[in-house]
């Protein structure tokens, strides 16, 4: 079973912050009982599997190899030298050990004499040298460390989702393993801990702009503002963030140049599907693009989705924050940024302008969904909560007494419970207060919605609120949800 709640803590180390992912930590810990364990961590590029890792392996008996790209001679080399490193063993020493079967039967001997962990990091690299690998694991786990039983904590680890998911989650070692976890990027609330002295409205453009990587997150300097650390460490020519896009969909993906015409096509407004395929093969052009966008949906980084009530054309849309920023800004102005000589200025005249614009959707409606689903989780709601989503259809419009007058109108927050719609919400990041219109606009638009009952909440979120509508939200009980709420 695969599991993706992520809950952070977060220690303060010298000159740099360890994110200690406690539900992780957990389910890594629980293991630890002087049982055969067999766990497999995976995710994308950046998240953390390591560092996590080797926190996890601290003042624990350990050997953690980290696997790099090179052929299996390169692999057996290397992890003879981690294993001779360990034992002290002079023999290794003289020479690599002849084969996989080898190396691992070594270190099933040296659990044998008490609890050990092992770690094979980025194991997709030794796994693609080797096709039998997983074979050879899978013999070994079976024969010798289940059948001792030996008490090791055996750990395979890989990024490149794509060819991880095929060497491992497609392979003989499935079946072997006693846990699974996927690394999932941090939500807005966690990932705004990097940033624990600015105000609550510049973290949730942070993390509008970098998303929940924790690399990503750890570029920004914190001595400095968001302005700067924008024009500085993602759209600035020699930034680490600069051309990280196009590093992780070249080295996750096959045919880089079509996916990336696909991500530039959600972008630029081609949202459904027929739209997307125009896009990407005009003309008579033969092929279709359904396992290209299959594919970028396994990876997070896009998604489609549809109306949580009643019933909607699918809609595509980016879902990783950072690739979004990266295809809205720095993509189409790539060469703008390169010849810049003041970094600052060119943040000022090609992304400030329009930055606030570019947090309101979708960014913050998915931060305030994500609220509303975890907030389920203390107990804040009426009801429990099954799903979060949004809701967007017409209704009849009040400002025209045709009987066929319609308007278009959309909810960025709906929690539904089975087929009720226990909580609605409107997501408005603007730049004045939200003020009571907004309330009657929610109230004309909930009457339209299928599975709104009388006791549906209904609550309203923006930067800030004027005190008319406070007044009001007050006395009917609706719940107002300002950026301090959705970060704490």
């Amino acid at each position: 079973m695969t599991i993706t709640i992520v809950t952070i803590t977060i220690v303060q180390m010298k000159r740099a912050t360890f994110l200690d992912r406690a539900a992780e930590t957990r389910w890594l810990n629980e293991g630890w009982n002087g049982q055969p364990q067999f766990r497999i961590l995976y995710g994308r590029r950046r998240i953390g599997k390591s560092a996590l890792i080797d926190a996890f392996a601290a003042g624990r008996r350990s050997i953690v190899y980290q696997a790099a790209e090179g052929t299996t001679a390169d692999h057996l080399r290397d992890l003879t030298a981690t294993l001779a490193e360990f034992a002290d063993d002079p023999v290794l020493r003289a020479g690599p050990l002849p084969n996989w079967s080898a190396a691992l039967a070594y270190v099933a001997r040296l659990a044998a004499r008490e609890p050990l962990l092992f770690v094979i990091d980025e194991y997709q690299y030794a796994a693609e040298a080797d096709d039998s690998l997983a074979s050879v694991v899978q013999r070994w786990w079976s024969r010798e460390i289940e059948a001792g039983p030996i008490p090791l904590y055996f750990v395979i680890c890989g990024s490149y989702v794509r060819l991880f998911e095929r060497k491992v989650l497609n392979g003989p070692m499935y079946g072997r393993n006693t846990g699974i976890w996927k690394l999932s990027p941090l939500k807005c609330a966690d990932a705004s801990l990097f940033f624990p002295a600015w105000s609550a409205e510049d973290r949730i453009r942070a993390y509008a702009v970098l998303g929940g990587i924790p690399y990503y997150l750890s570029q920004f300097d914190l001595s400095r503002g968001l302005a700067w650390n924008i024009a500085n460490r993602v759209t600035r020519k020699g930034a680490a963030l600069f051309e990280e896009a196009e590093l992780v969909v070249r080295e996750e993906l096959r045919d880089p140049g079509l996916y990336f015409s696909i991500l530039r096509a959600i972008d630029d407004g081609c949202t459904e599907y027929g739209q997307i395929l125009s896009r990407v093969r005009p003309g008579n052009e033969p092929g279709n693009i359904t396992a290209y966008l299959k594919m970028l949906v396994a990876l997070g980084f896009a998604e489609s989705h549809t109306s949580i009530v009643g019933k909607s054309r699918p809609v595509w849309r980016i879902t990783d924050p950072y690739l979004r920023f990266w295809f809205r800004y720095v993509l189409p102005r790539q060469a703008r940024f390169e010849r810049a000589t003041d970094p600052d200025r060119a943040y000022a005249e090609m992304v400030a302008p329009t930055l606030d614009h570019f947090v309101s959707r979708p960014a913050f409606e998915e931060i305030c969904r994500d609220w509303v689903l975890a907030q389920a989780d203390r107990g804040r709601w009426r009801s429990p909560i099954d799903d979060v989503g949004s809701w967007w259809g017409k209704i009849p419009d009040s400002a025209d007494a045709g009987p066929r007058a319609t308007v278009s109108r959309e909810l960025e927050v709906v929690a539904v419970r089975g087929k009720d719609v226990v909580l609605v919400g409107e997501a408005k990041w603007s730049n004045g207060p939200v003020g009571f219109s907004a309330l009657n606009r929610l109230r004309e638009t909930v009457r339209h919605v299928p599975g709104v009952s009388a006791e549906t909440q209904l609550v309203l979120f923006g930067r800030r609120f004027d005190r008319r509508l406070r007044e009001h939200a007050s006395a009917e009980g609706v719940t107002l949800i300002e950026p301090a709420d959705l970060i704490a």
